[in-house]
């Protein structure tokens, strides 16, 4: 009978690491913490899980969230380091794979992945193949400015 139970479990676990899958390619804390319990919940009381294991799994897994973070993070810095930058992307459109070069206008944040805008037109950073400095300007030169008149300087009477 334990078994079954296990193999309810399991078959629960499947489904429900299926189910939060499907939304996105990655377990949440939330998801593994509930596949933790639900493995508690179901274990056999004659072979007991070994306590070292989960806590050894929930360093590990806090150990790569805090790197996916680091790296979302890494990811937004250099992206807003690019604006007033040259870049060009690699798109494809239809099978047809485009080069498109622009200057960074600015950074949009609200997707969660950083994706830069250039030309108007908002990109993924991972579409970036290669960055530049933008083109120096040369400016205009300022018509030379009239030379003010030195003032005389007032005389003072000579003192006897």
């Amino acid at each position: 009978m334990a078994i079954d139970a296990v193999s309810a479990s399991a078959s629960a676990a499947s489904t429900a690491s299926t189910t939060s899958t499907s939304k996105s390619s990655t377990l949440s804390m939330n998801d593994f913490l509930q596949l933790m319990v639900a493995q508690l919940k179901n274990q056999d009381m004659n072979n007991a899980a070994d306590t070292s294991q989960f806590s050894s799994q929930m360093a590990q897994y806090s150990m790569v969230q805090a790197l996916s973070d680091l790296s979302k993070q890494s990811t937004t810095s250099y992206s807003v380091g690019l604006i007033g930058k040259e870049v060009c992307l690699k798109t494809n459109e239809n099978g047809t794979t485009n080069y498109i070069t622009g200057t960074v206008q600015g950074v949009n944040l609200q997707s969660g992945d950083a994706q830069i805008v250039v030309g108007g037109v908002t990109y993924p950073a991972t579409s970036i193949v290669e960055v530049a400095q933008a083109a120096a300007t040369t400016p205009t030169p300022a018509t030379p400015a009239t030379p003010a008149t030195p003032a005389t300087p007032a005389t003072t009477p000579a003192t006897t």
